[in-house]
């Protein structure tokens, strides 16, 4: 099923990379690395989203009239895996401030509880955009937490951004928040019974931080 609101990246270099995250041989270390390559293409994909404001200076040699962001941006990770996200979004939004989301999925009902909210006080709601970071989009319960508690700020803008998306998690995000653009790298083709993407990646928080 197509969503309006749905970008798949396709460069080549991501297909390359997600790959190689996907593969059970890849090691914790080398993950950690290409998802950091991954996530800086996903903040440079996200940041068409971004508006512009007229700014005019002087180079060396004249004066020009060139473009600034006018947005004010706010990072907000998933705990814990959304935090393997950070590095390239940060580097590609060096300005920007950070909010922190905790979730965890109940393992039998795959329902999101929530234990950890932090939220940076915004100078200007209505030009503040929330880029919602977890690498893997899966039942959508995370994310709509996340939205929900982003949307409770009164940010004018709010962006999804994962690795890897299943399509149950698409179709209820877009249940609930259609208006919300997801940004992945993959979508994948289900869940299997226990919930987990498939083929997927495993999981993300253990293999980004040698916790398996």
């Amino acid at each position: 099923m197509a969503y309006k609101n749905l970008i798949e990246l396709s460069h080549p270099l991501v297909k390359s990379y997600i790959t190689k995250i996907r593969d059970k041989n890849t090691s914790y270390f080398e993950f950690r690395q290409y998802v950091d390559k991954l996530s800086v293409l996903l903040a440079y994909e996200a940041g068409k989203e971004l508006g512009l404001k007229a700014r005019k200076i002087k180079t060396p040699l004249a004066p020009y009239n060139g473009s600034v962001i006018k947005d004010e941006i706010v990072l907000m990770p998933i705990l814990r895996a959304g935090l393997g996200l950070m590095n390239g979004f940060s580097s590609i939004f060096p300005e920007a401030r950070i909010s922190h989301l905790g979730v965890f999925r109940n393992e039998v009902t795959l329902q999101p509880i929530r234990y950890y909210f932090k939220f940076p006080r915004l100078r200007d709601k209505k030009n503040t955009i929330i880029y919602i970071l977890d690498p893997m989009l899966a039942t959508g319960g995370s994310m709509c937490s996340a939205i929900d508690e982003a949307k409770k700020t009164g940010a004018g803008k709010i962006v999804a951004a994962c690795l890897v998306a299943a399509p149950e998690g698409i179709k209820e995000v877009h249940k609930y928040h259609k208006e919300i653009k997801i940004f992945t790298c993959a979508i994948d083709k289900k869940l299997n019974n226990k919930g987990y993407i498939v083929p997927g990646l495993g999981d993300a928080g253990d293999r980004l931080f040698g916790t398996l």
